[in-house]
């Protein structure tokens, strides 16, 4: 009884990785470079016969179902978004000026960055002591100049504005005070609520659907070098 249990475990897990087109076990240990773009497991053979990946998000996908633009193969999804005018498909392939490039001029950035922050400063200090028209210095130096505007802005402590709010009557409070509310969405558990399928919430999650809006941001960072 325990062999047969065994036996078809075993069978069961075989077919877990197996390839989708001929149904060949594959090395578990590889299955991250042999999944295509919606899942699907595939060996070694089946992918140089009918696969090919995506210049864009690098994922196997169906010969059969690419795109082509720019001698560059990529699937639909990559082939709806815009190229970018600044690379062209030789940098694409070898991305490495781009690297290079990209390295060098962040540090000439944030050398940069620091002195006109050191520069700003030094000449705030200079406007400061200079006589001003309508909230503003003009520094000189032959045809050009800066400007330095000076702004005010006061803050409140929260705590001490809702002391104060329960000695004024809600008119007096209203005329010194802007009363704001402002909503701020937990991502994850959003993403659990519109997951739900139960109909007694269908309505809120339309609704949530409509307030929530999402977006992507991609960072570039440098990498430190390695030390050996």
């Amino acid at each position: 009884m325990n062999d047969g249990t065994s036996a078809q475990s075993s069978h069961q897990t075989v077919a877990d990785i197996s390839c989708a087109e001929c149904q060949t076990p594959v090395n578990a240990t590889a299955l991250a470079n042999r999944t295509t773009k919606t899942g699907t497991t595939l060996c070694p053979e089946c992918i140089e016969l009918y696969y090919v990946a995506c210049a864009g998000c690098v994922m196997l996908i169906p010969r059969d179902e690419s795109l082509t633009r720019d001698s560059l193969t990529l699937c639909a999804d990559c082939f709806a978004k815009p190229l970018s005018s600044a690379v062209d498909a030789d940098l694409l392939k070898n991305p490495e000026p781009l690297i290079s490039e990209y390295i060098a001029l962040h540090a000439e950035e944030k050398r940069i960055k620091t002195r006109m922050e050191q520069l700003k400063e030094a000449l705030k200090e200079v406007a400061a002591m200079q006589q001003r028209v309508l909230n503003a210095v003009t520094l000189r130096a032959g045809e050009q100049a800066v400007k330095c505007s000076f702004r005010s802005s006061v803050k409140c402590n929260q705590e001490m504005v809702e002391s104060l709010a329960e000695r004024l009557d809600e008119t007096e409070f209203d005329e010194l005070f802007e009363r704001k509310v402002s909503y701020s969405p937990h991502k994850e558990r959003v993403q659990q609520f519109l997951s739900r399928v139960d109909d007694e919430q269908s309505e809120a999650r339309e609704l949530l659907r409509s307030a929530i809006t999402e977006t992507e941001t991609a960072t570039l960072t440098v990498v430190a070098n390695r030390k050996e």
